[in-house]
């Protein structure tokens, strides 16, 4: 009887021991959590340190002890924590987001190993494939980085975010690219010479690692009058936020300006929008024309939204303008999508019409186009679209001008 009731008294004795112990555990994450969020790192760290010696299993902790190491940029030494959860409990609240934390710290092969890691647990997490992609890219496997790309974005469960980095990703993807492009404009009987202009243009671009680069040629036969521009563009990617863009052109002068350079910079924030500011100069025998120009763009669901403006130059005493309004429907990926534009003004980067804005600045313009990008298998793209511009004529008069374009671009 004296030996059961020595037996019930040692098991409760134990039994307040280890839950006086868990009381501490308790106390211990609870003052290191508090130190954390102070920016205390190393007390906090001492306490996840002692908390973890005497709860090994107190995931909390854990997870507290990793955040703690990320912030001391002891990423190293964070891995064997998350390589343990992963292990052991990788479902467990807060496990999966420090794992991403630390995927996006690696770089290269090793970021590829780590990015397959996490997908054999978590399956086809569309963050987890953007990362990936972005790190097949660094290593060169661009006809890898695209087919999964192009299988996230196919997925269509994406927020306005994803679908704007996916589409990053597909642009970067293409090593070279050949485009052929065709224009035909008509002109209402209003114009005093209304025969009709051609033009035909042709380019190739490379895309190396954070650059992308185009040589093009554009022929017009304006009935009266016929030339050339050569340009090329470039399309530098400073980060995942910021690119920019290039142009310097250059013709004969005789419809075409004599020279032409363009830049602009487009900035990512708040996930889905980017901003461009830039500007185009022309010249035109020895006068310099400079156009300022400011875009707002959104990715909202399956759709691209472009505001953009074009001020400048100063004409007779008249300030030339452009506003536009650009819309994109995608369908099943980047490249196949439905396309609109409306606008008041010829823009400077209609080249085939603007020398018309630069002859009459004091004459109102307004535009609208439709058109279609598709592509056909892997390498091919098609695209055509068509529009009516309607301007003021000299005498009061309106006149009409309708185009067509046909396009197609080979990807290898």
């Amino acid at each position: 009887m004296i030996k059961n009731q020595l037996l019930f008294i040692a098991l409760v004795f134990s039994s307040l021991v280890g839950y006086t112990q868990q009381i501490d555990t308790d106390k211990l994450y609870l003052q290191a959590l508090q130190e954390y969020r102070e920016g205390n790192y190393k007390k906090a760290l001492d306490l996840t340190t002692t908390g973890l010696k005497a709860a090994p299993k107190y995931h909390d902790i854990r997870i507290l002890q990793v955040r703690t190491l990320f912030a001391l940029q002891k990423f190293k030494t964070a891995q064997s924590d998350i390589d343990l959860l992963l292990t052991t409990a990788p479902d467990y609240e807060g496990v999966e987001t420090i794992a991403m934390q630390r995927l996006y710290q690696l770089e290269g092969n090793e970021g590829l190993d780590y990015a397959n890691r996490l997908l054999e647990i978590y399956g086809p997490n569309v963050e987890l494939r953007i990362k990936k992609a972005r790190l097949l890219l660094e290593t060169g496997a661009n006809n890898e980085a695209r087919e999964l790309a192009t299988d996230a974005y196919r997925s269509g469960d994406l927020n306005d975010g994803q679908r704007y980095a996916l589409q990053q990703i597909l642009n970067l993807t293409i090593s070279n690219a050949v485009q052929v492009t065709g224009q035909y404009i008509s002109f209402s009987d209003d114009y005093s010479r209304n025969d009709s202009w051609y033009a035909l243009s042709a380019e190739y671009q490379h895309n190396f690692r954070d650059l992308a680069l185009i040589g093009r040629v554009t022929y017009s036969d304006r009935s009266y009058n016929d030339g050339s521009l050569y340009e090329i563009e470039a399309y530098p990617v400073f980060s995942e936020k910021m690119y920019a863009f290039a142009n310097l052109g250059i013709s004969d002068g005789s419809i075409y300006p004599d020279y032409r350079a363009s830049a602009s910079v487009f900035y990512n924030f708040a996930t889905s929008f980017e901003a461009e500011a830039g500007f185009r100069s022309l010249f035109y025998n020895d006068n310099d024309y400079f156009t300022a120009i400011a875009g707002l763009t959104a990715y909202t669901g399956r759709f691209y939204l472009n505001a953009r403006a074009f001020v400048g130059p100063e004409r007779l005493e008249q300030l030339v303008q452009n506003y536009q309004f650009n819309v994109r429907y995608y369908l099943s990926t980047p490249e196949n999508y439905l396309f609109a534009r409306l606008g008041s003004g010829i823009s400077p980067d209609e080249p085939t019409l603007y020398t018309r804005a630069q002859e009459n600045p004091t004459l109102e313009a307004l535009y609208f186009n439709l058109g279609l990008s598709r592509t056909l298998g892997i390498h091919h793209v098609i695209s055509l679209s068509g529009g009516i511009l309607s301007e003021d004529l000299p005498g009061e008069q309106t006149g009409e001008q309708f185009n067509a374009s046909l396009g197609y671009r080979y990807k290898f």
